[in-house]
């Protein structure tokens, strides 16, 4: 793989014509220079940003038309891209359109395009710089490949050299095939992304010239940016504007999830806490991330953000809607600084993506979020991975299934969500060779993009519904909540667990639970009842998946598995309730319910 180039018209210099990064950065430079760019360089200019100067690769229409049939349309299905992953097969234009194109004849209304690599971005840039804008040694590059995989690290490596050697814009491109296939195309922008941040401390691939040129401006005790500093809320402004100028994208999402801490603790005493030592901790808790007091001023920044999109709808004629994706929890996104219910009185979006950090995860309170955002369009986000353990730094990853996608998305539809949003769906395509160098990628279920957007679609379909069971490496119940298992279970401990379904229809249905217990003994006797009613006894499992999973790395021993026929009067539509009572002592590890 050939190493990128600092080519002579590469951002920030001739080629845009940009004076900022030409020396440090200071408050006033700032919003002087992103004023006198955003002002004149970008203003009204739709598609034409899109164009290089001298001979572009690649034609570009003007006046794209907004998708009719999505107008008003609460019942959309997302399909989430990050600045990764529609290049992890390829960067011609045409494997880059195959990415776009795996969307026609399904149900996807809207696809999100993240243009974060980190801090840097995967376009052409006035405001801040693109990926691999420095050459890289071949030792910096191997660690590159290590911390993010070598699949990936290619990934943004070609991106970069398309618009260095060819003046190819790789990220107006899926803007470009997305609108043509007439799909509705947001920008995505993860608020806090610091993928390799860590790397040559804070000096690497993935940051920016005004990331690298100002460590105080960042949480202490981790690698994220610091809003409560003015200067870091009019950059981030700054070049959210320019993303909404430059491309005549439809929305723009505020990727709040990716990524906490937004804020210094409210506490004095985390002054004492940031040790050398402690500096690179990334996993949030108390007093660090306690930030509630900084809340307002996340909301003030929102507010911002939505006059702003205001601001350049009325200048451009195009209507740009504004969303944003949180934490899990609502109370845990106001530890860390952030309140979408303050946002929705406030007017500040048009609708709200609940999520859970890189986790697959069924249980997401969507009604509790419906209830305190009376009226609001709520999704919930659908990630790509149930869990694994993680031994020796290598996650033995369970992918989701097409069974497992279609049991989340219908237990979120059941639960009140107005659609569904699918996560790093595709990251499976670079998953890393495992200890014994087994290839472990394989391309996303594509088919389930047929069956997710409403319940009348996934109806009759078979789904695999499951209790959430703690993923360690990924486990964030600071600002997430928590999921159910493992728990305990005992004679006089019976273990009590939820399960919401999106069955309209049940009474023709075979339904078959499975309880896993650690280390669990022949004689041991387990029964379970489906909302309090006693089902038929267990059997031993006679196969390691209620469905066939061939991408679950480390597949549980079948003697820890007892499965159970559950009668289809007893189940009902929304939420239900499992019961397992043990005769001993019992650690339960999994609940799963599979529906054909």
């Amino acid at each position: 793989m050939k190493k990128a180039s600092n080519h002579p018209d590469s951002i920030g210099t001739r080629q845009h014509g940009c004076h900022l990064n030409s020396k440090p950065w200071s408050r006033r430079r700032l919003l002087k220079g992103v004023g006198g760019i955003l002002s004149t360089g970008l203003a009204g200019s739709g598609f034409n940003a899109l164009k290089p100067q001298g001979n572009p690769k690649v034609a570009v229409p003007r006046n794209q038309k907004r998708p009719q049939a999505l107008l008003g349309n609460k019942r959309r299905l997302l399909y989430n891209y990050d600045a990764w992953g529609p290049f992890l097969k390829g960067h011609s234009i045409e494997k880059i359109n195959e990415n776009i194109d795996v969307f026609s004849n399904t149900q996807i209304t809207t696809v999100m395009l993240s243009p974060n690599a980190g801090q840097s971005l995967t376009y052409p840039s006035k405001v801040g710089e693109m990926c691999h804008s420095r050459e890289l040694t071949q030792e910096q590059q191997a660690v590159l490949y290590r911390g993010m995989g070598e699949v990936f690290g290619k990934a943004t490596e070609g991106v970069a050299a398309l618009w260095q050697k060819q003046r190819i814009d790789a990220f107006g491109l899926l803007v470009q095939r997305a609108q043509r296939q007439g799909l509705e195309v947001f920008g995505s922008f993860r608020m806090n992304d610091v993928h390799m941040a860590q790397m040559q401390d804070g000096q690497g691939p993935y940051t920016d010239r005004f990331y690298r040129e100002h460590a105080k401006w960042r949480v202490p005790g981790s690698w994220a940016l610091n809003y409560g500093i003015p200067e870091v809320r009019q950059y981030r402004l700054a070049q959210l504007e320019e993303l909404v100028r430059r491309y005549p994208l439809h929305g723009l999402e505020l990727d709040f999830l990716r990524g906490i801490p937004y804020f210094s603790s409210d506490l004095v005493i985390q002054s004492e806490l940031v040790k050398p030592e402690t500096a690179t901790r990334s996993i949030p808790g108390f007093p660090r991330d306690m930030a509630e007091m900084s809340a307002p001023l996340m909301t003030a920044f929102v507010k911002d953000v939505r006059r702003m999109t205001e601001r350049v709808s009325r200048e451009t004629g195009r209507r740009i809607l504004l969303s944003a994706r949180v934490p899990s929890s609502l109370s845990g996104c106001r530890r860390v600084g952030l309140d979408p219910i303050a946002w929705h009185q406030e007017g500040c979006l048009d609708f709200l993506t609940v999520g859970y950090f890189l986790h697959l995860f069924y249980d997401l309170p969507i009604d509790e979020f419906k209830a305190a955002l009376p009226k609001f369009t709520i999704y919930g986000s659908v990630d790509y991975i149930v869990g694994g353990p993680y031994i020796d730094k290598y996650l033995y990853a369970r992918d989701g299934s097409a069974e497992i996608y279609r049991g989340a998305a219908a237990a979120l539809l059941a639960r009140g969500a107005d659609g569904v949003m699918l996560f790093n769906m595709y990251v499976c395509r670079g998953n890393d060779p495992d200890p014994k160098g087994k290839d472990w990628r394989h391309d996303e279920p594509v088919e389930v993009l047929k069956d997710l957007r409403d319940l009348d679609s996934l109806e009759g379909k078979a789904k695999l519904y499951l209790v959430d069971y703690r993923f360690d490496l990924f486990d964030r119940p600071f600002y997430d909540v928590k999921a159910q298992l493992p728990q305990e279970t005992a004679p006089d401990l019976p273990l009590v667990t939820r399960m919401c379904l999106g069955e309209k229809r049940v009474s023709n249905k075979k339904l078959t639970l499975r309880v896993v217990a650690e280390r669990l003994a022949p004689e041991v006797v387990v029964r379970v009842q489906m909302n309090g009613v006693e089902q038929e006894a267990a059997r031993p499992a006679t196969q390691s998946h209620l469905f066939p999973e061939p991408y679950d790395q480390m597949p549980l021993d079948l003697k820890d598995c007892l499965d159970f026929s559950i009668r289809p009067e007893d189940a009902r539509f929304g939420m239900n309730e499992v019961t397992v009572l043990s005769s001993v002592r019992l650690k339960i590890m999994r609940v799963e319910l599979a529906i054909v």
